[in-house]
């Protein structure tokens, strides 16, 4: 489950899941990083996407963009926001700023090791399916 964490003058938000696996997914399983709900008219809609950037991440109700990882063995994806000058309540803040986010975040969140199992499952088909004369 993503994190909301305050710390000095940022939001840093943190996932539950690696910069690598989010990386490994966008590559070889893009769509287990979308959120896809059904419309009042039974239509498939796309409402969240979690993607991976070489710099600056960022979040908001249509996505998340993780650019960073904490430096740790865990390697969870990151993303640091500033708080402007004079907010008062960084709580409040925080919440109306990325929480809705955050809640569609962890949903998509939900599917991953799923995914990532599936997609090593594939690459090691692959891998055994390799010869090197």
């Amino acid at each position: 489950m993503a994190k909301i964490v305050i710390a000095g003058d940022a939001i840093i938000v943190t996932s539950s899941k690696s910069l690598k696996a989010l990386k490994t997914l966008e590559e070889y399983h893009p769509n287990a990083l979308r959120l896809v709900e059904t419309d009042d008219n039974g239509k498939k809609v796309e409402v969240f996407r979690v993607e991976t950037a070489a710099s600056n991440g960022s979040i908001n109700t249509n996505g998340a963009t993780f650019a960073s990882c904490t430096h740790d063995e865990a390697g969870l994806a990151t993303i640091t926001m500033p708080i402007p000058a004079g907010i008062e309540n960084v709580v409040d803040y925080a919440a109306k700023t990325v929480g809705k986010a955050v809640v569609l975040l962890n949903k998509v969140e939900a599917g991953v090791d799923e995914a990532l199992t599936k997609v090593e499952a594939e690459k090691a088909e692959v891998m055994a399916n390799i010869t090197v004369v």
